[in-house]
């Protein structure tokens, strides 16, 4: 049996929260988790996080019955597909508005259909797995500094505090196309799937995870992430959806 839990906060140094996620438990072996962190200003990176969300919501929650793996595949892409020309679109449409100029949002996708769950991201939202004692990061960020570490120019404990490590490279509707990255893993009973927006994983330390996303499913609430991020400086908007078996 599938269970979710879903929490965000503005965090402590933000004025507003343009984090957004979406997530729901369709049967047994069948749910759905979103994350979108907006950017693009206080106005800009909101509503292109909330127009994401709601139309990768819609599509899930409108096409989910039936779904074979490939099926599943091409929700993932239309989903994500489709947000990002909403997204764009919005913009152009709107060329008078300067706040909605050059907006977009990152979007970390899940679906798990049976034994299987299906990632689609972009940008530096991310998904990972706890599986007994062990965190795997399942998706790749789009980043300056996770192309500099592709290249052998920067170690991973270098690119965490790098000065450009919030400059991403792919983005939903910042242009009329969007590349988007896909993953699968097997989901056995007693795993934890993370969904989280970086100011999440930015201030907490991945050691740390374990034990706080096993809280959080025994408590059925996702408070203890965000009071964790917080309390070590809540740098940003902090955003989890946490789906479990």
């Amino acid at each position: 049996m599938l269970g979710i839990i879903g929490a965000t906060d503005k965090g402590l140094m933000r004025a507003t929260n343009e984090d957004r996620f979406a997530g729901e438990v369709f049967a047994p072996d069948f749910a759905y988790g979103v994350v979108c962190d907006g950017m693009g200003g206080e106005q800009g990176g909101g509503v292109a996080s909330s127009i994401a969300c709601e139309e990768i919501r819609r599509m899930v929650e409108n096409s989910h019955r039936g779904l074979d793996e490939r099926s599943v595949y091409l929700l993932l892409e239309t989903a994500i597909s489709t947000a990002n020309i909403m997204v764009y679109d919005k913009a152009v449409q709107e060329p008078g508005d300067e706040s909605l100029r050059g907006m977009g949002t990152t979007a970390c996708l899940a679906v798990i259909s049976g034994e299987q769950a299906y990632i689609a991201n972009v940008g530096d939202s991310r998904a990972y797995l706890l599986r007994g004692g062990e965190l795997r990061q399942l998706t790749t960020d789009h980043t300056l500094v996770q192309m500099m570490v592709d290249r052998g120019e920067l170690t991973p404990e270098e690119a965490a505090t790098h000065e450009s490590r919030n400059l991403i490279t792919r983005a939903v509707g910042v242009e009329r196309t969007v590349s988007i990255s896909y993953s699968t893993v097997k989901m056995e009973e007693g795993d934890i799937l993370l969904l989280c927006s970086d100011g999440l994983y930015g201030m907490i330390p991945a050691p740390l995870l374990p034990d706080l996303l096993r809280r959080c499913v025994a408590e059925d609430d996702g408070g203890c992430l965000l009071e964790e991020a917080n309390r070590r400086g809540g740098r940003d908007n902090i955003t989890a959806v946490v789906l479990y078996k």
